[in-house]
Order: C-alpha cells, then sequence, then structure tokens
C-alpha cells in the first residue's frame, strides 16, 4: 500500500525550499550533482519516487548545474491564498481528468482561475510537475525543464518581477499526484484599484527588454512578448474595478511549450 502524501506538509516544503533556491541559487548545484548518480542512460531513479524517462538524459543536468553558478540572487516569494485557490482548482480539475495541460477542461487560464478570488496586476505565470511527491525532486525537476528548449518553468521559477506564489496539489488520474504552481507580479483585492497600472507595466516591460537576448517577431510590435512566443491573442472586455466598469486589455502569449505568459492593461 502506498503512502498518504499530506499535501499540507508538501506545499509548504516546496514553498520553503522554492525561496531558498531563488535567494541562494548555487545552494541547489550540489543536489544536481547527486542526481547525476541516479541516471541510467536516459532512465531517471530518483530515491522514494517511480523512475522516469527523460528526453535529455544527464545532459539537461550539467547545464542546470551551469545555469545556477551564474543566477543571481532574487527576492523570496509571498504564500497568496487566492492563487493557491486558483492553483488547487486547476490541479483537481486536470488531476481527476488525466490532462497535463495550462488550458482548463472549460478553456480557462491561470488568468481567468486567479481572477476568480483577486486581481493581479503586471503578468502572471504557471508551472506544472506531475509524479514527484518530494518537494526536492519537484524542485529539481522545474529547474532542469528537461525537453523544453527556453526552460519556461526555470525561468518562471527565477523571475525577478514576481512578488507572489500560490500551490494547489491533488491527485492526478494517470500520474498519482499534480502540483500547480502560480505566480504574479502583484495582487490585490477583487474588484479594487489598480496600484498605477500604467507605471508597472512600462517598468516591466523595461526589464524585460532588457533582458532578452533573442528577438522574435512578436517582439517588433508588443516588446513584452517572452522570446519563444508561438501565437498572442488580445481580449478585451470590461470589469467591475472600484465601483466601476472599466475597460480591460488582456494579451495572451502561448509559448512554444504550450505555457501562457499574460499581461492584463487597464485601457
Amino acid at each position: 500500500m502506498s503512502k498518504k502524501i499530506d499535501y499540507d506538509k508538501l506545499t509548504k516544503e516546496i514553498f520553503d525550499l522554492h525561496n531558498e533556491i531563488r535567494r541562494k541559487p548555487l545552494s541547489f548545484i550540489s543536489k544536481l550533482r547527486e542526481s547525476l548518480k541516479n541516471f541510467r542512460e536516459k532512465i531517471y531513479h530518483p530515491p522514494g519516487e517511480d523512475p522516469i524517462q527523460t528526453y535529455e538524459g544527464p545532459s539537461a543536468i550539467e547545464e542546470a548545474i551551469e545555469f545556477l553558478k551564474s543566477q543571481r540572487s532574487v527576492c523570496e516569494l509571498i504564500f497568496d491564498e487566492n492563487i493557491a485557490k486558483a492553483c488547487k482548482d486547476h490541479a483537481h480539475d486536470i488531476g481527476v481528468k488525466g490532462l497535463t495541460s495550462h488550458e482548463g477542461s472549460d478553456g480557462k487560464n491561470i488568468s481567468d482561475r486567479i481572477e476568480k478570488y483577486c486581481e493581479w496586476d503586471g503578468a502572471c505565470a504557471e508551472n506544472l510537475d506531475f509524479g514527484f511527491k518530494n518537494a526536492e525532486n519537484i524542485l529539481l525537476n522545474l529547474i532542469v525543464d528537461d525537453g523544453v528548449k527556453e526552460r519556461n518553468q526555470r525561468y518562471n521559477l527565477f523571475h525577478p518581477d514576481f512578488k507572489y506564489i500560490g500551490i494547489g496539489i491533488e491527485p492526478h488520474r494517470d500520474y498519482g499526484i499534480c502540483i500547480v504552481i502560480g505566480y504574479a507580479m502583484d495582487v490585490r483585492p477583487l474588484g479594487s484599484e489598480p496600484k498605477n497600472v500604467a507605471d508597472f507595466i512600462q517598468e516591466y516591460i523595461k526589464n524585460t527588454m532588457n533582458r532578452s537576448k533573442i528577438k522574435n517577431p512578436f517582439q517588433e510590435d508588443e516588446p513584452d512578448a517572452p522570446d519563444n512566443t508561438v501565437s498572442l491573442k488580445i481580449v478585451k472586455n470590461t470589469k467591475l474595478i472600484g465601483g466601476k466598469m472599466k475597460k480591460i486589455t488582456k494579451k495572451i502569449f502561448s509559448l512554444d511549450n504550450g505555457a501562457q505568459h499574460i499581461i492584463e492593461i487597464e485601457d
């Protein structure tokens, strides 16, 4: 009989280790080096977990080690219960149906799910992990981001502008367990006024442009588009903010690994 997982305990362990890695990236190098011993060609045998077939094998671990050697420390994240609720909703939705996508069975994305509970500003993103039941293995998997050229989950994990995080864990029909981690640059109560969003967005765009090294066609018209954008959807609607209906433009960038990067701007 498999041991029952304490989801609350695992959530805290993921949160604590996530912040430790953001604060001290070099501290995780020894764990990555240790994981190299658990490979049999491209099959990874993590202690206490089921073996998994990787795409890149040990070379992805070695690349992650080199990345961490030059990764600077970034701020710790604040746990937000509203983002956590949105993550838990998604984990439950895709878990019972055996899905592995960032888009829910109802077509909603991380932005929509967060907006059920609170407002967010700047940008939001989401990481997913399936199967691992140990915080160290989960974070290792996100940092390595095996098989994903742009390492989007790693990018989210170390994104210097994200300030808030939420974590949701639920059973998964096919993989046993599903972990959803949501991020946002800023959050505020549902329906409240934004905190000078125009300046907030401009600062974010400036920082993103300074960090970008590879340009793609989408960035010619949308400088805030991530480097690995494959499509852009713009949605215009109205939202009740501060007791008034206001026009909102939501930019949904679909990335080449199936993830979405979402920015919302008040018109």
